[in-house]
């Protein structure tokens, strides 16, 4: 005669479907859990350069390369010192000018002295200079008033030429041709991560 099993035998047959259950739980919520990471990873992207936390969701499904460039400090025409960080995105699938964007924040030791009209104008005169056809438009990017200048070619292909102000010693211009531009317009975030700015 098999004796009856207890309670708290664990080769008990509802233990066994308890453990069983357990188990099948914690692979689901890993599962989702890999799945939640892996679409927020995706959808937006955030680096940091010098000291500036740079974020944007680019809603797209290419693969893009997101690579800083540089950071130096350099005296401007004018005199003044200024420090540059750079990030490049490009489309790994498409090797050519038309597949790249270029976000650049120039941190000023003065005041900047020209406006964003004055910016936008010289954005656009350079567009007139490559022949190319010129929108300017202005509106709100990261929160701030900024500008956008669009410069279409002969073949069609769209430029962006855009800017704003983080802080009045601050500019951020982002250009290039990456159609992904206008997804970055609506969505960048750039915040500063030290008070020191190094």
């Amino acid at each position: 005669m098999i004796p009856p099993r207890l309670a708290g035998d664990p080769q008990s047959p509802s233990n066994k479907a308890t453990r069983c259950n357990r188990h099948e739980a914690i692979g689901i919520l890993m599962v989702l859990a890999i799945g939640l990471l892996y679409s927020v990873s995706a959808s937006q992207d955030s680096v940091t350069i010098g000291p500036y936390n740079v974020s944007f969701d680019s809603n797209t499904t290419k693969t893009l390369t997101i690579q800083p460039q540089y950071s130096d400090a350099k005296k401007s025409l004018e005199g003044e010192s200024v420090e540059h960080y750079g990030l490049e995105i490009t489309d790994r699938n498409t090797p050519s000018e038309a597949a790249k964007a270029q976000i650049g924040i120039y941190k000023y030791d003065v005041p900047i002295p020209s406006s964003l009209e004055y910016d936008a104008e010289q954005a656009a005169k350079l567009f007139h200079i490559l022949d190319r056809v010129v929108t300017v438009n202005y509106r709100t990017i990261d929160g701030r008033p900024g500008y956008v200048v669009n410069g279409v070619n002969k073949n069609g292909r769209i430029e962006y030429s855009a800017g704003y102000r983080l802080d009045e010693m601050t500019e951020v211009d982002i250009i290039g041709s990456l159609p992904e531009i206008r997804n970055i317009l609506d969505t960048i975030r750039i915040e500063k991560t030290s008070i020191n700015g190094k």
